[in-house]
């Protein structure tokens, strides 16, 4: 991860209203990625748990991650996803190791 900080937010979604959050984060997330201290999302769905969801994003900092909460189109995404939501959580996380999966079908397998 070349980013300084990944932000980790856990969102309960009202029962029913999954796919409009859905089309919302896609749609939000084109936006988002243009920005030049984003560094890539992930929206996840914990297997299992209807409504429950993880967004990975990366930032260049902190600030420029704080400016961006602020920002009209961030307020305006807000806005539109506070009815949707039962409840949630965020943690800033500072990176601190990553490994890389080996890719097996670029080695030769002894045999």
């Amino acid at each position: 991860m070349s980013a300084g900080l990944r932000v980790l937010l856990e969102i309960r979604i009202a029962p029913g209203r999954e796919s409009e959050f859905e089309e919302l984060w896609r749609g939000h997330a084109e936006e988002v990625r243009r920005l030049p201290d984003n560094h890539g999302q992930r929206l996840y769905r914990q297997a299992g748990l209807d409504g429950c969801y993880t967004v990975l994003t990366d930032w260049t900092d902190e600030p420029s991650f704080r400016a961006f909460e602020r920002s009209d189109a961030q307020q305006a995404y807000l806005k539109r996803l506070w009815p949707m939501r039962e409840g949630g959580s965020m943690s800033l996380l500072e990176p601190l190791h990553e490994l890389s999966g080996t890719d097996l079908s670029r080695h030769e397998v002894a045999g």
